[in-house]
C-alpha cells in the first residue's frame, strides 16, 4: 500500500541552517496494516507523515502509493487515497459551519459546482452516521460545530474521514489533546472503523500503552531513521519496559522523552 525507498529529508538546504530530520529511510506498509509510531520529540515522526500525505517532498528517495509513484504529486492529488487526523480537534471541521454541512463537504470531497443542497435523504444518512458515535449528535445535525466539546469534534472528525472511504489513514497523535475519558472513546471508535472498514492505518501515538495495544506492527524512531520495527506474534509480546531497554540497546543511551515515559 506504502513504500519509502531510500527517503531523505533536509530542511534549509544549502543554507546555514541546514537539518536533515529523515535520512535514509526504508519501509514498506501492506494492505490492512495497523502501525504505531513512537519516539522522541524530533524524531521524526510527524515529517514522516508530512511526506506521506504529500504536504512535503523529499530531498531524496521515492515514494509508491498503492504501486504508483507519487514522490512529486501535491498533497491535493494524494487526499483521495489519504485521510489525515491531527492533535488538534479543532482542525477536522469548520467552526461556523453546521454538523450536516461539515458531514456535506466530506461527502462530496469538498465543494463541488453546482452545489447540491441536503435533501432528506442525505439528513437521514448522516444521522444513522453519527449516531454510531453514541454522543446523540444525531439530535444536533443543525448546530455550528463550535458548540460541540472537544471529544466530540474529534470523533466527529474521525467519522468523516472514515466515511470519505481513504485507503489509507494517518492518526497524528489524534487523541493527545483529549482527556483519559475521550481519549477512550476515539480510540475505541478509532480501532472499530479501522476494522470495519479495512483501513491501512499508521498512528503517531505518545502514549506508549496505546503503541503496544493497538496494530499488528510497530514502529520505533530515533533522528529521523526507524530503529526498531515490530510486528505481529512478536509485538503481542512487548511490554513498555522491553521497548524502552530495546532502544538503550541499540542507541547506547536511554530514552530521554518524559511524556512517553510518563503516559500511561
Amino acid at each position: 500500500m506504502i513504500r519509502l525507498e531510500k527517503i531523505k529529508k533536509t530542511f534549509g538546504l544549502g543554507t546555514a541552517g541546514e537539518k536533515t530530520v529523515i535520512r535514509n529511510l526504508d519501509i514498506v506498509v501492506e494492505k490492512g496494516d495497523f502501525i504505531t509510531v513512537v519516539g522522541s520529540n524530533g524524531a521524526g515522526k510527524t515529517t514522516l507523515f508530512n511526506l506521506i500525505s504529500g504536504s512535503i517532498f523529499p530531498t531524496q528517495g521515492k515514494i509508491l502509493i498503492k504501486g504508483k509513484e507519487v514522490t512529486q504529486d501535491p498533497e491535493y492529488k494524494r487526499a483521495k487515497a489519504i485521510g489525515r487526523i491531527f492533535q488538534d480537534p479543532l482542525a477536522g471541521t469548520a467552526s461556523n459551519m453546521t454538523l450536516e454541512d461539515n458531514m456535506m463537504i466530506t461527502s462530496n470531497k469538498g465543494f463541488k459546482w453546482p452545489w447540491i443542497s441536503l435533501t432528506r435523504t442525505m439528513r437521514q444518512s448522516f444521522q444513522e452516521q453519527v449516531k454510531q458515535l453514541e454522543m446523540g449528535l444525531e439530535s444536533r445535525l443543525k448546530e455550528n460545530v463550535n458548540t460541540l466539546s472537544g471529544g466530540q469534534r474529534q470523533a466527529l472528525t474521525l467519522l468523516m474521514t472514515v466515511t470519505s472511504n481513504p485507503d489509507i489513514l494517518l492518526l497524528d497523535e489524534h487523541t493527545a489533546a483529549l482527556d483519559p475519558r475521550n481519549a477512550k472513546i476515539v480510540m475505541d471508535l478509532t480501532k472499530r472503523f479501522i476494522n470495519e472498514k479495512g483501513l491501512t492505518t499508521l498512528m503517531v501515538t505518545h502514549n506508549m500503552n496505546h503503541a503496544i495495544e493497538f496494530g499488528n506492527r510497530l514502529i520505533m524512531m530515533d533522528q529521523g531513521e526507524i530503529i526498531i520495527d515490530v510486528k505481529q506474534e512478536a509485538k503481542k509480546q512487548l511490554t513498555k519496559q522491553r521497548l524502552i531497554e530495546m532502544f538503550s540497546e541499540i542507541k547506547k543511551r536511554d530514552f530521554e522523552n518524559d511524556e512517553v515515559l510518563l503516559t500511561s
